[in-house]
């Protein structure tokens, strides 16, 4: 299994998303992006939780991903997208995790 910082890093390339980009939405420098995807920084969990959020996972999915991500489908053109735009793409991220996650409770439920 790929190692936090790593599977951060597939992610953002998988999205089209430059480090600058991340750096500005979470507000920190485009070098601790690049120094937490070389393993030589840490997020803190809520950092971690807005980026994962962002490519639609949540904590727990993110920490069992394996090695090829399946993560909610958005597209955008990076270049044109402004931080204020992560902040959208992220929330609907989440609304979107948790409804999948709420389906599964009642699908669980249904079945009984």
């Amino acid at each position: 299994m790929a190692d936090t910082y790593e599977k951060l890093k597939l992610l953002r390339e998988k999205a089209g998303i430059r480090q600058d980009q991340i750096a500005g939405f979470l507000g920190v420098t485009q070098s601790f992006i690049s120094k937490v995807e070389t393993g030589e920084r840490k997020l803190t969990v809520d950092q971690l939780e807005s980026i994962v959020n962002l490519y639609g996972y949540d904590l727990e999915s993110f920490e069992k991903m394996e090695n090829e991500p399946h993560p909610i489908r958005f597209a955008f053109r990076a270049q044109d997208i402004s931080q204020d735009d992560l902040h959208v793409i992220s929330e609907i991220c989440r609304i979107a995790v948790n409804s999948r996650f709420m389906a599964g409770i009642l699908g669980e439920t249904n079945a009984r």
